[in-house]
């Protein structure tokens, strides 16, 4: 759990995932964002998806050394379960071909294509950013949506 304010009550952000499978691509997920044991400093919370053991943790598995197109959505509304009140999450994402977090590489529009293993196998890790500052008390929850293509 996370304070939005020391005061208030604790807060919940829930994340689900969701994937679009195009030619037998599976998404297995190892480990959810860990949003309640990150470190809140200045009210915003941070995930490093380089070096985080709160980022999420997936693997694509699909045809062994082809050639995949990744994509994302970059920021998505989390909402108060109880209220109308939003978070805006901002994501990072990360990947490589080996299940290593700290030389992985930062997805985002310039990135070149990326290839599954001689495994078939591609590693994601899943962090971001959101402001609580404002954040009203209670549980949040949100999706993330990746998609993978063959090229």
């Amino acid at each position: 759990m996370f304070a939005a304010n020391p005061v208030l009550a604790q807060e919940n952000v829930s994340i689900s995932v969701s994937a679009k499978v195009v030619s037998s691509v599976e998404l297995l997920t190892i480990q959810s964002l860990k949003l309640s044991q990150a470190e809140v400093q200045n009210g915003q919370i941070r995930i490093d998806p380089l070096n985080s053991a709160n980022a999420a943790k997936m693997i694509a598995i699909g045809n062994p050394n082809s050639d995949i197109r990744i994509s994302f959505i970059k920021a998505r509304e989390l909402t108060h379960r109880e209220s109308p009140e939003t978070l805006l999450f901002h994501y990072r994402v990360a990947g490589n071909s080996v299940n290593d977090q700290t030389t992985a590489e930062l997805l985002n529009q310039d990135n070149r294509d990326f290839e599954f293993n001689s495994n078939g196998k591609f590693f994601i890790w899943i962090g971001g950013s959101v402001d609580i500052s404002n954040a009203a008390p209670g549980n949040y929850q949100g999706e993330f949506t990746i998609e993978i293509v063959y090229i």
